[in-house]
């Protein structure tokens, strides 16, 4: 049922389709028989909808963090009973989305909600159900570069997750510039956000290190600020990204999202770092000093075949596009036009498996492979936390 709708709503915007609806109203004009029938079409567009949310709707949840009321400091607003907190002494400090990735109860969801003015993290988080069910959560860890965080539901003796299920996780690779997507969260408040909204820019590179905008996806859509956070959903209802804030140099800002456009990470990168984090248990951005592509990344940026052809590649590894000076990789001679292949003998055959190699050696030092010019050799280089003055949009 979901495909034929699905079938409905392409079929309304496709050219031949409308180009044959048009002849026909041309061939028997006034006649009710010939007309489109649009009442049908629209119909089988919010069934459409309808099912789209149903297949992420219990996968997205309300992220509360709180913060400790100080003594003498009365309560805001007149109407008591809407301005409690669930946590005696505690008041809300911000609230926004977040996905649930798995049946143990973890949760991507945003950084910067999670903290209080001064960057520390707010003593209590919980999350809310869209149905009202509340549970306690813990920080796991999080990353201030990207803004990403992981927190977990805490389940109580005799508490389960109820119709809480993890949601399905698709690929970047699934969508293409101007194709039909949905922001899809659970913001403060009686609203939930389902949004449609078209792609209107794609990644041009997987790696965040030096380019953190052009490695979101970009979406027409609207949002408000306690979306953030909640999943960007393809027409499979698919998770394919997460919602973030635009982009800040100073890592403490908290951005509101923008009227006109809508920043989404890939979930390849929420994912892919997410497994770091929860194994590493970091709140900090670990980082070598370079960039890297994809060897398809490197292919779309030169558009030149001859050049692309004519650079000795190795059988695996990813092309260093930029490096930071000063660095630890600068320091140890690593150029733009490296290749590395391996980070603490783990093998680097994607953008994912460099960024998760970060955070597994971060604050050591360790072996990396690195070709040039054909020729390999090896560095032992110091994984460091990223200096405030490194980021950039």
């Amino acid at each position: 049922m979901l495909s034929l709708a699905l079938h409905a709503i392409l079929t309304i915007g496709c050219p031949a389709a409308q180009s044959a609806s048009s002849t026909s109203v041309a061939a028997s004009p006034g006649t009710a028989d010939s007309a489109p029938d649009f009442a049908r079409i629209l119909a089988a567009q919010d069934e459409a909808r309808r099912a789209l949310y149903a297949a992420v709707e219990f996968s997205i949840v309300s992220v509360t963090s709180y913060e400790k009321v100080p003594e003498g400091i009365a309560r805001e607003g007149r109407w008591a009973v809407a301005d409690e907190s669930p946590y005696m002494g505690y008041a809300r400090q911000t609230v926004a989305s977040g996905i649930l990735i798995d049946d143990e109860g973890t949760i991507l969801c945003c950084r910067t909600p999670l903290t209080l003015p001064d960057d520390t993290f707010a003593p209590i988080v919980d999350v809310e159900t869209s149905w009202g069910v509340r549970f306690d959560a813990e920080l796991i860890a999080s990353e201030p570069t990207i803004n990403l965080a992981l927190i977990k539901i805490k389940l109580k003796e005799g508490e389960s997750f109820g119709d809480l299920r993890p949601a399905r996780i698709g690929t970047t690779a699934s969508i293409r510039l101007g194709d039909t997507v949905f922001a899809a969260a659970d913001p403060f408040g009686a609203s939930r956000t389902f949004a449609p909204g078209i792609v209107m820019a794609l990644p041009t590179a997987a790696c965040y290190q030096s380019d953190l905008t052009g490695s979101f996806i970009h979406c027409s859509m609207s949002i408000a600020p306690g979306s953030v956070g909640g999943a960007l959903v393809n027409t499979k209802g698919e998770v394919v990204g997460m919602l973030v804030p635009p982009p800040s140099l100073d890592p403490k800002a908290r951005p509101l999202p923008h009227a006109y456009d809508t920043f989404v990470m890939q979930i390849e990168t929420a994912i892919g770092v997410g497994e770091a984090l929860k194994t590493k248990r970091s709140n900090d951005s670990p980082w070598l000093g370079f960039s890297v592509l994809a060897v398809d990344e490197l292919r779309k940026r030169l558009r030149d075949d001859a050049r692309f052809d004519a650079i000795i590649k190795p059988e695996q590894g990813l092309y260093i596009d930029d490096v930071y000076e000063p660095s630890p990789a600068s320091k140890a001679g690593v150029l733009p036009g490296d290749f590395v292949i391996e980070i603490g003998m783990r093998p680097i055959r994607s953008v994912v498996d460099f960024q998760q190699s970060l955070y597994y050696f971060s604050g050591t030092k360790v072996p990396i492979r690195f070709v040039r010019d054909g020729v390999e050799r090896t560095l032992v280089v110091q994984i460091e936390r990223r200096p405030p003055d490194a980021n950039r949009n």
